[in-house]
């Protein structure tokens, strides 16, 4: 049998103001009072809008498509996704099952046509303010690609960004780069070993040295990524082309060559 339901959220045990969990839950009890409205099964949540799998809302979404709720609460719209358009488009998944939505705060109910006419404008001026940003991205990393330089923000282990945002090698652990290189290029000649023993050796090496990732134990896909990565030898990878970067270099390009065909 279908229900009606009230979701809450906040980001934090500790959050105040009139966004807090009682507050959010006071003014979905009111509303349904004063709107005859069944009073609501308040399902509350302390997550963050920015987590796309917050299991409340997952098992609200799932209720909503098997047809379990008929009406949903909000006290805001932004309770809902971790972007106005996240949160709109949760609104045309209920709306697509039949599913009513109320958000108190911004006066909004789907069953009025006058809001969802507002919500349509506002998924439609959401939409295209996304696509802008993914073009000026795009942009952006395209230029700086044509600059030789890495078009992502995520930078590999012992590179470092400096106070005007260049990339530059980390000479903290520089070193620990160039003897993972050196000493897999020896093991890797030692035929005997297997590829299980060899990675064996090499993190019981970095651990005795007392080398580490970020503060924390080298695992073997730190091992793996950081053997594959062009970058140390001065080239850069992105989007299927291939060409010599404008960073520092950490090992040589005959030195990473030789281990590639060690996998």
């Amino acid at each position: 049998m279908a229900q009606t339901i009230g979701y809450i959220r906040v980001s934090s045990v500790s959050q105040k103001d009139n966004s807090s969990l009682a507050n959010q839950s006071q003014k979905i009890k009111d509303y349904c009072s004063l709107n005859d409205i069944p009073p609501a099964d308040i399902l509350s949540e302390i997550d963050s809008g920015g987590n796309d799998d917050r299991k409340v809302l997952t098992s609200i979404k799932n209720l909503v498509q098997s047809g379990g709720v008929d009406t949903l609460l909000i006290y805001k719209v932004d309770r809902l996704g971790r972007s106005m358009l996240g949160s709109l488009q949760f609104i045309e998944i209920c709306k697509q099952h039949d599913v009513r939505v109320i958000s108190i705060s911004d006066n909004i109910d789907t069953s009025s046509d006058q809001s969802s006419l507002l919500l349509n404008i506002l998924l439609s001026l959401a939409t295209e303010e996304k696509r802008q940003i993914l073009f000026r991205c795009s942009s952006g990393r395209s230029m700086v690609w044509k600059q030789n330089k890495l078009p992502y923000s995520k930078i590999p282990f012992s590179y470092r960004r400096d106070k005007s945002g260049d990339v530059i090698v980390d000479e903290n652990s520089k070193h620990i780069v160039q003897y993972i290189f050196k000493k897999w290029n020896l093991l890797s000649k030692m035929k005997h070993l297997t590829a299980n023993k060899r990675m064996r050796r090499m993190l019981k090496l970095l651990t005795a040295r007392g080398y580490t990732y970020y503060g924390k134990k080298f695992e073997r896909w730190n091992i793996r990524d950081i053997l594959k990565q062009p970058l140390y030898c001065g080239v850069i990878s992105w989007k299927g082309e291939t060409k010599e970067s404008s960073y520092e270099p950490i090992v040589s390009k005959r030195l990473f060559n030789q281990i590639q065909t060690s996998f």
